[in-house]
């Protein structure tokens, strides 16, 4: 007499022993009892009692897990093989209960027809998941190669299948639109609006899988071609017959292989301590210019430093007082700190200030006196001439001085 169980007895189980599940969902081959009990995690009583729920096999001292467990798992995990034929299942369910509902019209059938509707598009989008997967896995992990060759040909022949089971469901969805019109039903047309979008969407999906498997099919060949070839040659040396009977050396030493990308070596070795001199800055310089490598013509030669260079950048830092530059751009209200720094005249004792040292100067500012200054996210634009004369435009943000309506909710938000 059978064990009579219920859905709390195996939900129990698969719980409590959920390590021993998913070791054995992970090593489904070669799995003895010894091992599966050694691990100490499921007790003897315990695997006798998932033996007696049928959630596990023992044959020959091999354990595995419930074909329906296995598949319970994949499905929801959108792993497992390829299984096309569900989607037949739903179409010809689909197609009968539409037929029932043309003879009569209850709400019953409506109810079936939206089930195997969303069945069919979850089916499809899962099984194409499946089959990339598979594809992929197949392509990198299998080793034999000729094994490797027929599951790509049966996961291409799998791939049409879907392409006709997607093309018989827009059929099928086509023939009945006038039906599907009376009904007059809003959940019924976003269910079809659905799958017409998903069906598109995977057929493109099925065609970058078909790119896939003709490309890994011409690469494995070609290995294939290969290793033939290795085998044979290795079969004529076995023999000794490679260098006696064949011109398998004058072959070779005729072979003229690339080396480093055809940059031909130098064939005079210079000292890595000389390119750091200024010298060898010279003569990285004209290998530069000859080679056209802009990255080597970046340093130039330094001029000699002045004994007193520390003091002049002391006076040059005193002399600039940005403190005081920020609050007169506060006090006025024409310009916005940008065109402020731009036409700002600096004292004569500091010296030419350029385009670049300015902006510079704007980003310095911005950013150590941001909470004074009003932001207002807006771009600007200014034109000027570079050092080769060409006309540029450059983009910066809109800074003015903050109003003192604005600095209090600042320091309200700040202080709350």
């Amino acid at each position: 007499m059978a064990l009579q169980v219920n859905i709390n007895d195996i939900l129990s189980q698969l719980y409590q022993n959920r390590s021993a599940i998913e070791f054995l969902f992970a090593n489904r081959e070669n799995i003895t009892v010894n091992e599966l009990l050694a691990r100490g995690d499921l007790s003897s009583d315990q695997y006798q009692k998932l033996k007696s729920l049928d959630l596990i096999y023992e044959y020959e001292n091999i354990v595995s897990l419930n074909d329906a467990v296995v598949a319970m798992f994949e499905d929801f995990m959108e792993i497992g093989e390829v299984t096309p034929g569900f989607i037949n299942d739903y179409l010809n369910e689909l197609h009968r209960h539409i037929k029932f509902y043309q003879e009569v019209r209850e709400l019953r059938f409506l109810r079936s027809i939206k089930k195997y509707l969303k069945r069919i598009n979850a089916t499809i989008t899962r099984e194409i998941i499946k089959l990339q997967k598979n594809v992929d896995d197949t392509y990198k992990n299998e080793s034999n190669y000729r094994i490797k060759l027929q599951k790509l040909e049966d996961y291409r022949m799998k791939r049409d299948t879907i392409i006709d089971f997607i093309k018989r469901t827009g059929e099928v969805v086509d023939e009945a639109r006038s039906l599907f019109n009376l009904t007059n039903d809003t959940e019924l047309y976003g269910i079809i609006q659905s799958l017409k979008g998903s069906l598109i969407e995977n057929l493109d999906f099925l065609i970058e899988i078909q790119t896939d498997i003709t490309d890994f099919i011409n690469k494995i060949q070609f290995q294939l071609d290969v290793y033939k070839k290795a085998q044979k040659l290795k079969e004529i040396k076995d023999h000794g017959a490679l260098h006696f009977k064949t011109n398998f050396n004058e072959i070779v030493s005729s072979v003229n292989t690339i080396r480093y990308n055809g940059h031909k070596t130098p064939r005079t070795k210079i000292a890595v301590d000389f390119l750091f001199t200024d010298d060898g800055h010279v003569l990285c310089k004209r290998v530069a210019e000859k080679y056209k490598l802009t990255r080597l013509m970046v340093r130039g030669l330094a001029d000699k430093m002045a004994g007193n260079f520390k003091d002049k950048g002391l006076e040059q830092q005193i002399k600039l007082d940005t403190q005081k530059l920020v609050d007169r751009f506060l006090t006025q209200g024409k310009a916005n700190l940008f065109e402020y720094l731009m036409d700002y005249k600096f004292p004569k004792s500091i010296g030419t200030v350029t385009f670049e040292e300015r902006l510079s100067l704007f980003v310095e500012i911005a950013m150590e006196y941001q909470t004074i200054l009003d932001f207002k996210y807006r771009l600007q634009y200014y034109d000027y001439e570079d050092n080769e004369q060409k006309k540029k435009r450059l983009g910066y943000t809109l800074i003015l001085p903050m109003k003192e309506k604005e600095k209090k909710k600042k320091e309200t938000k700040q202080e709350a």
